[in-house]
């Protein structure tokens, strides 16, 4: 899926990485010395220096990239092409970040979080922008870090759905594709034309002129992906008959290689 990416979840494991296993802020001690000192009582002001209550999720990662051909063009454009690719790329995150917080996050609460209502005050949001992929090559990508924590109408607080934001990263992958391209190619005067990704399925718009074979070149990641694959069918027909029976030691069994 090309744009917006199922999130990843910030887990309390990179919480404790963060502060400690004792699970409590960085200025926890001084914190709690400034409630004593203001005359508040032991227990409230240790619990003002925890982190909460333990949660498995905290936050929610949505990645947005542009298509394979306008970051090919925004890696070998002149200075122009990349501001104006990267406006686009800006605005495009904003109007979906807009979308989210006024037609899918809710905040939920009461047993079982039976009422559900749209934060009022919107979502709050950390965005970062990059410009390589893990392999270096050149790759116009930005994160957006939601917490799952909303404000309710009466001034509470309370969790966002995250299943909502998930169930709706299609969506907003295709808004933010089409708001990029569209940009893009009204500043730039170009246009588009269709391409097929996978057999049976929409095709992606990309920006025409730009030579297809060139997305091989950036699709490192996804070559590595499809050896691994590759190999491990491998071994699979190689450890298990027509039958589905084991030949023998399963190679990924304790008694076995371990996995790669």
């Amino acid at each position: 899926m090309l744009g917006l990416t199922q999130g990843e979840e910030v887990t309390e494991a990179q919480l404790r990485n963060l502060f400690g296993e004792r699970r409590r802020h960085p200025y926890a001690d001084r914190i709690e010395a400034d409630r004593l000192a203001a005359g508040g009582s032991p227990k409230k002001a240790f619990r003002a220096g925890a982190l909460g209550r333990r949660v498995t999720v905290t936050g929610v990662d949505f990645v947005f990239r542009p298509q394979p051909t306008i970051y090919l063009l925004w890696a070998f454009g002149g200075e122009e092409t990349r501001r104006v690719i990267e406006a686009a790329h800006e605005y495009a995150i904003e109007r979906v970040l807009e979308w989210i917080e006024d037609e899918v996050a809710v905040v939920r609460y009461g047993k079982d979080g039976i009422y559900r209502e749209r934060p009022p005050g919107g979502l709050i949001a950390a965005r970062f922008r990059h410009y390589e992929a893990r392999s270096g090559r050149p790759w116009l990508h930005g994160h957006l870090l939601l917490s799952v924590k909303g404000q309710r109408l009466d001034g509470k607080w309370g969790s966002i759905h995250t299943t909502a934001l998930h169930e709706n990263t299609v969506a907003a992958s295709a808004l933010y594709n089409e708001l990029v391209a569209t940009e893009v190619c009204e500043e730039l005067g170009l246009a588009t034309e269709p391409r097929t990704v996978t057999p049976g399925r929409r095709p992606v718009m990309e920006i025409a002129g730009i030579p297809h074979e060139l997305i091989r070149w950036t699709a490192r990641r996804s070559d590595q992906i499809a050896a691994c694959l590759t190999e491990l069918e491998h071994e699979y027909v190689t450890a298990v008959d027509d039958d589905g029976e084991s030949r023998g030691p399963c190679p990924w069994s304790p008694s076995g290689p371990a996995p790669r």
